[in-house]
């Protein structure tokens, strides 16, 4: 400990003074009393009150000299040096995944993280300075190199926990480029280490140290939750982990657009994962949602969503004297709600998304996408149609648009003839041949146009399993889905949204009922804000009327549900931080604050001490005139001892009386006696 003000010693003369007033006590006046029995107390102070006696020890003294010392303390600043566990440039990286969420420790992981660096803040010293990193799936700098613990405290609140898994290689990349210019950095990593690719090992030029927060906690999760038709029937599948050290029983329930279908519970063992699986489901279902009915350190990974079949179901219509493949072809499309109505009955209505001419071409064109199926000759949007030639090696052309993706045309055997096309530029040849193309394909003025030449009764490729995927693939070329796939994504991926031809306005809206306008501008920008797990909507305004579709975000992160904190980081010489003390001592905290409130304290006991023993003598006073007749004694007694004492007293007193009258007594009869031998002696 260290004095700031060492001078201040000197005031420790108010204790011998303190000495002094007790051993100089004043004098009192002698008077003349009939008796000392009831002024024993008095008889007590007085011979305390003497100078120069023997120093009685009493609890105000003492009490007076423990503060008088505490007052010397106080004016003396006593300081100590505190120890830091981080020193100089220290680039400290939060984990921020979503495994921080765990409440295994009190209140969560995440909050336990940002107390320790808390702490940390507080015992900076003045030359050192600090950067904070948060790590997810994209780290951010909260603050960089500062030294004012006020800065770093408000950029460590504004630090937030997420859904999403922890890049540890793109957080030491950006702390390491903090850290360039100084000779003496080090980068803390506070967290549980669970991090992306953590077999990996990373090489890095700065001392890297690691915190590990959390305990091995048991916990269970959904890692895959999805829907699909299987003979007819549409069957939902879930797949459970149990990562805990012991057997459980985990009921899980399945919701079918927000109503509950039913309950199913799954046993597993230690570490171990299995299937659930439901079904029939209504064939109409549009979103499902699981959810583990479970009590567990983390409930992130406990529900997950998938969307049936297509988000965004578009308006098909058919134009066909009669065409069964292409009507089985697109009914059988998830994402299609197909009409069908016959060249004669044909009119323009322009409330179709996608429109399918089969033989057929109007002279006015609908706004939407058009597919044309064998056109007959003449001169329309897409360039010219002539006479029907004969073909041969199909090949194909330029796929820009994946229409060709797992098709195999080397399944076309037969081709009688096709329309030769004359097309314009903005089509592309997706399928051709040596003499003409077969499948053309582009866009032009947000409207999709593809021209298939032949008539498929003239060709096996109806026949084909090729058929049915060329048909899926280019109905999810003109009528694309909010996000490639099945329409799950992780959290904090970035989503962009596939835009409908003709689509003017598209909003996002968030599990929080939070939308979002991500069009205009158009092309759209990656839509970033997915670190909510749940359902989101995708509007989308094609010409007057809204498109809903949708995608979900799912935690299905094993990595993350694992909550055993990892032993090390995958970095090259890293160690384990371990806060026993031996930090750096380096910064002068001053002790007397603590100190002035211990003075009070004894100021108070003081107080209260003396008040009580100034009743006490006030009671006994009032006693004493009580005995001697001033003041009438009352029949009822609160306090049994002093009614006992008085008892004592009083019978004390007449003992004494008894004892000096009869004394008296006997000295008068001694002196009668004298007197009278005396008498006799003068007489003789």
């Amino acid at each position: 400990m260290n004095l700031l003000v060492p001078a201040a010693l000197a005031f420790g003369l108010i204790i011998p003074i303190i000495l002094l007033f007790y051993f100089m006590r004043p004098k009192r006046q002698e008077r003349v009393i009939g008796s000392t029995l009831l002024w024993q107390q008095a008889m007590q102070e007085l011979q305390a009150s003497r100078p120069w006696q023997r120093l009685r020890l009493t609890p105000l003294l003492l009490l007076q000299l423990i503060a008088a010392i505490v007052i010397v303390l106080v004016l003396t600043r006593p300081a100590i040096f505190s120890n830091s566990p981080v020193s100089g440039d220290t680039i400290v990286i939060l984990q921020a995944s979503a495994s921080m969420q765990a409440t295994d420790v009190a209140p969560n992981r995440f909050e336990a993280a940002k107390n320790n660096i808390a702490n940390f803040i507080s015992d900076l010293g003045p030359n050192d300075r600090l950067s904070l990193i948060t790590m997810a799936l994209t780290p951010r700098v909260l603050i960089a190199e500062a030294q004012d613990k006020g800065q770093l405290t408000n950029a460590l609140h504004r630090a937030q926990v997420t859904n999403q898994d922890a890049d540890l290689t793109q957080a030491l990349s950006l702390a390491l480029s903090l850290a360039q210019g100084h000779a003496h950095a080090q980068i803390l990593v506070v967290g549980d280490g669970h991090v992306t690719n953590a077999d990996q090992k990373i090489t890095l030029p700065v001392p890297v140290r690691y915190l590990p927060i959390g305990t091995d906690a048991p916990n269970t999760a959904i890692l895959a939750f999805d829907s699909r038709p299987l003979q007819g029937k549409l069957i939902a599948f879930a797949q459970v982990a149990n990562y805990s050290r012991q057997q459980r029983a985990i009921p899980i329930e399945l919701y079918a657009d927000s109503h509950l279908v039913s309950v199913q519970t799954i046993t597993l063992g230690p570490d171990e994962r299995g299937t659930v699986q439901w079904g029939p489901l209504a064939s109409n279902t549009r979103f499902l949602h699981a959810r583990l009915v479970t009590q567990d350190a983390l409930s992130a990974d406990h529900e997950a969503w998938a969307i049936v079949g297509g988000s965004m179901r578009g308006r098909v219509l058919l134009v066909t004297k009669g065409n069964r493949f292409l009507e089985v072809a697109f009914v059988r499309q998830a994402n299609v709600n197909l009409s069908e109505i016959t060249p004669d009955h044909y009119a323009n209505l322009g409330t179709y998304d996608l429109t399918i001419f089969d033989g057929y071409v109007p002279p006015v064109l609908p706004p939407g996408n058009i597919l044309f199926v064998n056109p007959p000759q003449g001169k329309y949007l897409f360039g010219q149609s002539g006479q029907e030639i004969g073909v041969n090696h199909i090949s194909s052309g330029q796929d820009a648009h994946n229409l060709l993706t797992d098709v195999d045309l080397s399944s076309i055997h037969v081709l009688r003839a096709s329309h030769q096309l004359t097309a314009t530029s903005w089509l592309q040849p997706v399928i051709q041949t040596p003499q003409t193309p077969l499948l053309l394909a582009g866009e032009n003025n947000n409207q999709r146009i593809a021209v298939l030449s032949f008539d498929l009764h003239n060709s096996d490729l109806p026949l084909q399993p090729a058929f049915p995927i060329l048909i899926r693939n280019m109905t999810n070329w003109f009528l694309p889905a909010p996000v490639p796939g099945n329409g799950q994504e992780s959290a904090g991926s970035l989503v962009t949204v596939q835009t409908w031809p003709g689509a003017n306005h598209i909003t996002i809206t968030g599990p929080d009922q939070r939308a979002t306008t991500v069009g205009p501008p158009f092309p759209v920008a990656p839509f970033a804000s997915t670190d909510q797990i749940g359902i989101y909507q995708v509007t989308q305004r094609v010409r007057g009327q809204d498109l809903q579709g949708a995608f979900v975000v799912n935690l299905f992160n094993p990595e993350q549900s694992r909550l055993a904190p990892a032993s090390s980081l995958p970095v090259v010489n890293s160690t384990t931080f371990t806060d026993n003390g031996n930090g750096v001592s380096h910064q002068l905290r001053e002790i007397w604050p603590w100190i002035a409130a211990f003075l009070l304290l004894v100021l108070c006991f003081e107080w209260w001490l003396f008040s009580r023993s100034y009743q006490a003598r006030t009671t006994q006073s009032t006693e004493q005139r009580r005995s001697l007749g001033t003041v009438r004694v009352s029949t009822s007694k609160k306090n049994s001892l002093l009614t006992q004492w008085q008892d004592q007293l009083q019978a004390q007193y007449k003992e004494t009386r008894k004892r000096v009258v009869k004394a008296t007594k006997r000295t008068r009869s001694k002196l009668k006696r004298r007197s009278a031998k005396e008498e006799k002696r003068v007489n003789i």
